[in-house]
């Protein structure tokens, strides 16, 4: 497998290793690295190639910000100020949840195998 993208955050720590195809997601980021989902294409701006720019490293491994704060990251593409570090919200759990339904979040890994 090749080497993922450096990703702003990771301060050199080791990342988890990506699984299998179809395995349990361990939080490696190496889909979201790679390419960003349409999601964020659509609603923050990211382009085809990644690192997808709403990828957020939390207690060693990489989770979707696009889930955890959409509202965040909506707002930044629009070009309204937010604290960086403003803590999730109710909004934010509501339009998380529905944007993990549609990328198929706890699904498994979907990122192919190199």
């Amino acid at each position: 497998m090749g080497a993922i993208p450096l990703i702003d955050g990771t301060a050199g720590a080791r990342l988890p290793v990506k699984p299998a195809f179809g395995s349990p997601c361990n939080g490696c980021g190496y889909c979201c690295a790679q390419e960003p989902c349409a999601v964020a294409r659509e609603f923050v701006g990211a382009g085809e190639d990644g690192p997808c720019p709403a990828l957020e490293r939390e207690d060693g491994r990489f989770v979707c910000g696009m889930i955890v704060r959409p509202i965040f990251y909506i707002g930044r593409a629009a070009g309204l100020d937010g604290a960086a570090d403003a803590a999730p919200s109710a909004e934010d759990a509501a339009i998380g949840g529905q944007i993990a339904e549609a990328l198929g979040a706890g699904r498994g890994c979907d990122a192919d195998d190199p």
